[in-house]
Order: C-alpha cells, then sequence, then structure tokens
C-alpha cells in the first residue's frame, strides 16, 4: 500500500487532473484506489458526485479530534471500478480556524486513513492550491509526494516552497515521506518559453523530473467534463498512453 500526496501550493497546476487520471491507469491495472480531496473547492470529488453540497459527510468531519463519524461512513465507491472516493466541499473552507492552536491536528488525517489502508493498493490524496493546514495533513499522512509542475516563470519560486515544506513535515512528523519527483504538465512544446524552463527545471531538479511530460491537451479536460479518467474515456489515445509511462515511472 502506497499514500500518495499530489501537492503544488501554486492554483491551476493540474493537481487534481494528475490525481484522477493517475488513479484511472491504477485502476485499469486493477488497483484498488481510494482518492481523498482535501480541496474545500471539491473538484476531484465532483467527478465523482453528482452533487457534493448534498453530502451527509465529506472528509471535513474526520479532520477534528473526536469524529462523530468513522471513515467508511465518509468513503464513496465510484461509477470508476476500483476507485473510490473521500469527497470534500465548502465545510472544509473553516479547517484552519477550527483547528488553530491544535498541535495534533496534523495528525488527523493519517489517523483516518489507518482505519482503511488495508483495503486499498493506493491511496491518492489531492491537496488545496496553498501550504495551508490540509496539505500539511496530507503530507503527514503520505508515504511520498508527486509535485505536478508547469513551464513557468513561477516554477522556482513555488517547487522551492514546497520543497522546503517537505523538508520540515519530514523532521518534525513524517520521516519517512519521500518525494517521488516533479511532473511537468500542460506543458506546450511549440512555445520556445516553455522549452527554455522545461530546460531549467530538468538542470537544476536532474532525475527529479519525471521523463514523461504531460502536454496541454484538451482531451485532459474533456474526461473530467465526462467524469471520467482519460483511460476511461478514451483508452486507445495518446493522452492515455501518456499517464500509463507516467504510472509505469511511478512504479
Amino acid at each position: 500500500m502506497s499514500i500518495v500526496a499530489v501537492a503544488n501550493q501554486k492554483g491551476g497546476v493540474g493537481k487534481t487532473s494528475v490525481c484522477l487520471h493517475t488513479a484511472g491507469v491504477l485502476a485499469e491495472r486493477g488497483k484498488k484506489v481510494l482518492v481523498v480531496d482535501m480541496d474545500q473547492q471539491g473538484n476531484l470529488s465532483s467527478v465523482f458526485v453528482s452533487n457534493i453540497h448534498k453530502l451527509d459527510h465529506t472528509v471535513a468531519d474526520l479532520l477534528v479530534e473526536d469524529p462523530a463519524v468513522e471513515v467508511h461512513q465518509v468513503i464513496q465507491p465510484t461509477h470508476v471500478a476500483n476507485i473510490d472516493v473521500l469527497p470534500a466541499n465548502l465545510a472544509l473552507s473553516d479547517l484552519d480556524a477550527r483547528l488553530a492552536g491544535d498541535d495534533d491536528a496534523q495528525f488527523y488525517l493519517l489517523e483516518a486513513l489507518k482505519d482503511v489502508h488495508h483495503a486499498y493498493d493506493f491511496i491518492l490524496i489531492d491537496c488545496p492550491p496553498n501550504l495551508g493546514r490540509a496539505t500539511r495533513m496530507a503530507l503527514v499522512a503520505a508515504d511520498a509526494v508527486l509535485i505536478p509542475i508547469e513551464c513557468q516563470d513561477w516554477a522556482f519560486i513555488g517547487s522551492s516552497l514546497i520543497m522546503t515544506m517537505i523538508e520540515r513535515v519530514k523532521k518534525r512528523a513524517n520521516p519517512k515521506l519521500t518525494l517521488l519527483g516533479f511532473v511537468i504538465n500542460k506543458y506546450s512544446p511549440r512555445r520556445t518559453l516553455e522549452q527554455d524552463y522545461n530546460r531549467a527545471l530538468r538542470e537544476q531538479y536532474g532525475e527529479k523530473i519525471f521523463k514523461t511530460e504531460l502536454r496541454n491537451n484538451v482531451e485532459y479536460a474533456e474526461a473530467s467534463a465526462e467524469r471520467l479518467p482519460i483511460t476511461h474515456y478514451l483508452p486507445k489515445s495518446e493522452q492515455a498512453e501518456t499517464y500509463r509511462q507516467l504510472v509505469q515511472e511511478l512504479l
């Protein structure tokens, strides 16, 4: 069993997309996957749940000292074989305020997942676009981190911030946490500027950058709109094969 946090404090880099389509490849391989939504926007949850705002329980109910519900009551089966979801919605919006001053709060997601980890081959955690409480909880619970990144000018500053947080979590709360690497996402190789940033990122991080690059293709957005991973929406497409290559690197 492996718990992977998909994290980056920058919004719009495709964390949810990477989480969804990676889960699709793993499910296609016959692996049992739990996707955990830690973003109050609930975009990942919306792929699998028709109306996230009418849920009786969400992940937010588990992130308190004495949860009134158990994790198996919150997990939902999905229409995609081998994938379950631990959903989120706006109930997560006040998480930082609710847990202010609670030094043990960073462990609550870890404790919740301990009760179900045996039932899954992989648990993928979709983190919010910040380095707040929810992201820290995900990093404390995870075995490893996957960081989607774009070939843009902010990438170097942003990558250093998330790396610093990973190191702090390793020292203080989760010494087993490892960096799987950076995956270049939404890449447009025809743009000279993106080619330049691609080279610069690979020079700086070397083998920490995955060889597989995810292009800026509309098919990924179409698959999400159809509430399916790319491997299930267009199983024979170049885009589906790219994700299969990425997962092969991950494994």
